[in-house]
C-alpha cells in the first residue's frame, strides 16, 4: 500500500489503527491528484485514486470560486511577455537566503518530543540541533510549516489531520529560522480557530508566517525580511488549503478569503500582481513558496513546471521555493532565475519501513540561495545545498549528510538536484 488511500473503509480502518496513516501523506495526494479541477470538491479526503499518485491537471482551474478571491483566472499560462521587474541600482549588496523542506509534526515525532521534554509538555530542540548552526548563519532562513499549532497542547496529530503543540514552532525559532510559509494542505486541519492560533504563535516566537491571513481584512502576505540592505518579500500559495481533492479551487468554510492563497484560484496572473505589489512596497527581490506536485516522486509534474514558467518569465519574481511532494525534486533555471520544485521533508516520521513509503521521505536539503546584486540593478543566483536526513530511530534528529555518513541519502539527493547537466549550478556542500 503506498501513498494514496483509494481503497475499502476496512483498509482504511486498519491503517489507522497502527497509527501510521498520518504519514502516508499529507493526505490529499498532490495537486491534481483525484478529480479534475472542475469537479465538485465535497469536502473529502480522502488519498485519491488507489494505485498511486494521478497525473496533475491542466493548466487550468475554471470555477465559480474564483470569484472570491482576486477574480484572476485560474491559468498557469502568463498572457503574454510581462515587463521586466523595475532594475533598482545603487550599491551592490550580496544576500543569503536558506529556505527547506516540509516541517510535519507527526506522531511518532511528537512522541519523541514528550520523552524528551520529560512528560511535561514537549521538547523539539533536540531533534533541530545538529542543523542549527547552518541554519543559524544564513542571512534569513524560511521553512514550511505544514501543519496547525495549538497552544493549548490538544488535539494532536492523529490519522491524516496535523496538529503540533506550539512548542514545534519554539524549536524552529531556535534552529535559526526568521519565518515560514504556511499555505499547504493541512492549513485548515484545525479550522479557522486552528489557522489562527497558528499565526499568532509563531508570532510570539519571531517567526514571520506568509499564507491566508486571520480574517478578511487582515492579509497574511507579503511578510518582508530585511538583511544585508535588501527587502525580501516572500508569497505563499497552495494546491489545496483545507485537505480537499477534486475541486482545488474549493474555498474553506467560513474562510473565503483563503482563495487568495490558492494558486489555482488566483493563477500565474494573480501571483504576478502579488509580486508587483510587493515590489511596490519597496521589495527588492521576490520570493515565492508553492505548495504543489505529486506525492513521493522526484518527478516534475506537467503542472509545476507550467506555473513556474508562467511565474519567472514574468519577470516579477527571482525564486520559486517549491514543496508538498515529500521527495527532493530538480531545479530549474527559467527566464535567468531558479525554482526549486521540491526541497523533500525538513522533519517527518515518514520513511522507509512506513508502509510503502520511499526512502526518499526521509531526505531534505537545506538550501543555501545567495543573491548578489551589482550596481546596475542585476541581480544574479548561486546555490549550495546541504543534504539532510531525518533518523527516525534515534529520536527524530535531522542529520546532516556527507557522502561517508550517509552514502545512499546522498546519492539520492544529490543525483535529483544535480540532474539533467545541473542547470542551478547546484553545488553540494560535503
Amino acid at each position: 500500500m503506498r501513498a494514496h488511500f483509494g481503497g475499502s473503509r476496512r483498509v482504511l480502518a486498519a491503517v489507522a489503527a497502527t497509527g501510521l496513516l498520518g504519514l502516508t501523506a499529507c493526505s490529499g495526494g498532490g495537486s491534481g491528484a483525484g478529480a479534475p479541477a472542475s469537479a465538485s470538491g465535497g469536502g473529502a479526503t480522502s488519498q485519491g485514486a488507489a494505485g498511486g499518485p494521478s497525473t496533475a491537471p491542466g493548466s487550468s482551474a475554471p470555477g465559480s470560486s474564483a470569484s472570491a478571491s482576486s477574480g484572476s483566472s485560474g491559468s498557469a499560462e502568463s498572457s503574454g511577455p510581462a515587463q521586466p521587474a523595475p532594475r533598482v541600482t545603487g550599491k551592490p549588496a550580496s544576500v543569503t537566503v536558506l529556505v527547506s523542506g516540509d516541517e510535519l509534526p507527526h506522531p511518532q515525532l511528537i512522541a519523541d518530543a514528550r520523552r524528551n521534554a520529560g512528560g511535561k509538555g514537549y521538547d523539539f530542540s533536540p531533534m533541530f540541533a545538529g542543523v542549527k548552526d547552518t541554519v543559524s548563519a544564513a542571512d534569513v532562513a524560511i521553512c514550511q510549516m505544514e501543519a496547525p499549532l495549538t497552544r493549548t497542547d490538544t488535539d494532536l496529530s492523529h490519522g491524516i489531520s496535523i496538529n503540533g503543540p506550539h512548542e514545534f514552532a519554539t524549536a524552529i525559532k531556535g534552529a535559526g529560522y526568521d519565518g515560514c510559509s504556511t499555505a499547504n494542505n493541512h492549513a485548515f486541519d484545525r479550522g479557522l480557530a486552528g489557522a489562527r492560533s497558528t499565526r499568532e504563535i509563531m508570532q510570539e516566537v519571531g517567526l514571520k508566517a506568509a499564507g491566508p491571513g486571520p480574517d478578511a481584512s487582515t492579509p497574511g502576505q507579503p511578510v518582508f525580511y530585511e538583511a544585508k540592505g535588501l527587502k525580501i518579500a516572500q508569497l505563499s500559495y497552495s494546491w489545496t488549503l483545507d485537505n480537499t481533492i477534486g475541486n482545488q479551487t474549493k474555498l474553506p468554510n467560513g474562510a473565503p478569503w483563503f482563495g487568495k492563497n490558492l494558486y489555482l484560484v488566483v493563477g500565474v496572473a494573480g501571483i504576478v500582481n502579488d509580486a508587483k505589489a510587493a515590489r511596490a512596497q519597496g521589495a527588492d527581490l521576490v520570493l515565492v513558496s508553492m505548495h504543489w506536485g505529486i506525492e513521493y516522486t522526484p518527478q516534475v509534474s506537467p503542472e509545476q513546471r507550467q506555473f513556474a514558467t508562467g511565474i519567472l518569465n514574468s519577470g516579477q519574481v527571482d525564486y520559486i521555493i517549491g514543496n508538498h511532494p515529500h521527495e527532493v525534486q530538480p531545479c530549474e533555471k527559467i527566464n535567468g532565475k531558479l525554482v526549486n520544485y521540491s526541497l523533500g521533508n525538513a522533519i517527518s516520521s515518514q520513511g522507509a519501513g512506513v508502509l510503502s513509503l520511499p526512502a526518499a521521505t526521509q531526505d531534505g536539503v537545506l538550501m543555501n540561495v545567495t543573491f548578489n546584486r551589482d550596481a546596475a540593478g542585476n541581480v544574479s543566483i548561486s546555490e549550495k545545498f546541504h543534504p539532510t536526513y531525518v533518523d527516525r530511530l534515534r529520536g527524530h534528529v535531522i542529520q546532516l549528510v556527507t557522502p561517508t555518513s550517509n552514502p545512499q541519502s546522498w546519492q539520492r539527493t544529490t543525483s535529483v538536484l544535480t540532474a539533467n547537466g545541473n542547470p542551478c549550478g547546484a553545488q553540494a556542500v560535503q
